[in-house]
């Protein structure tokens, strides 16, 4: 491994932050949109919010998304208000796993949620018990045995889809879809999976959405670094043996953004785009808890 690695292993870490547009995610195929960004206030030095995705209710915006702090080395999920405050911890998920991607959708008046839960092994569908407390039930184990990443729901042609890339293989780039007559399955594999393999193209990165009658799919751009931009491709066949789509647009960062390292959420939600973007900093607990790891694992050599 090259001094430069070690050092960005050692000392550069990612630092995610999230954004509301002002505009329908449709707005990010016109050539040269530039978005104007409401950044949120973040969690502070020591973590982010990312993964963020939104439902509109009567009491406006509530924002879901990951919040990671530096001390607990995993993921977890909270609910924040359009102000960036937190609301509520999401509860009734498991707690012991890293959790990201919280995808939202609403169905017959009710709120489902598809966390990435990839260290479970498998694919799990939640719902929303609202109250003074409200909290997530198990729903529906979607796909099991199957380490999924960013699992992504939709309907398309009368039927619901989901996509996802496998942890187990390359999460980045092999990309697996399945359909099922209702949310909560049956969920049969697509006959093509992995229907594609590409770092530039493949993992989800939020919302699918429609225009014209034509589908879209927003794609982490993975080439040069993880979740460096997001290309959205038109799909032009999608069925339980055929999927073929083309890329349309790419969302990059802009320099002038403070985060313009990366940008790996586009998230649609009424007439606004959740967004999120990163950099590189420095979190001074995982340089020394990584520099730890790496001389206790000289010395076991």
């Amino acid at each position: 491994m090259s001094l430069r690695r070690h050092w960005q292993e050692l000392f550069r870490h990612e630092q995610w932050r999230t954004g509301i547009v002002d505009a329908p995610i449709a707005a990010f195929l016109e050539s040269g949109y530039r978005p104007r960004v409401r950044w949120l206030p973040t969690p502070g030095r020591r973590g982010f919010y990312a993964d963020p995705f939104g439902q509109v209710s009567e009491q406006g915006l509530t924002i879901y998304c990951e919040l990671w702090l530096a001390g607990r080395e995993r993921g977890h999920l909270v609910a924040l208000d359009a102000a960036g405050r937190t609301v509520r911890p999401l509860l009734g998920f498991p707690d012991d796993v890293h959790l990201s991607y919280p995808y939202v959708v609403e169905e017959d008046g009710e709120l489902y949620c598809v966390p990435e839960a990839w260290e479970t092994g498998e694919i799990t569908l939640y719902r929303l018990q609202p109250g003074e407390r409200p909290h997530w039930d198990f729903a529906a184990t979607m796909v099991p045995e199957f380490p999924g990443v960013d699992p992504t729901l939709f309907r398309h042609d009368g039927r619901w889809w989901m996509a996802a890339t496998n942890r187990g293989t390359d999460p980045d780039a092999d990309l697996h879809l399945w359909h099922a007559p209702a949310l909560r399955g049956p969920w049969t594999p697509h006959r093509r999976n992995p229907v594609k393999q590409d770092l530039a193209s493949a993992r989800p990165a939020g919302t699918p959405f429609a225009v014209d009658g034509m589908l879209y799919r927003p794609a982490q751009d993975c080439s040069q670094t993880y979740g460096g931009a997001v290309v959205i491709h038109r799909v032009l066949r999608l069925t339980p043996e055929e999927f073929e789509e083309q890329p349309v647009a790419r969302v990059a960062p802009e320099r002038r953004w403070r985060y313009n390292e990366g940008l790996h959420t586009l998230s649609g939600v009424g007439n606004i785009t959740l967004i999120d973007a990163k950099r590189t900093g420095i979190y001074p607990t995982l340089c020394w808890r990584m520099l730890r790891r790496k001389l206790s694992a000289l010395g076991r050599h």
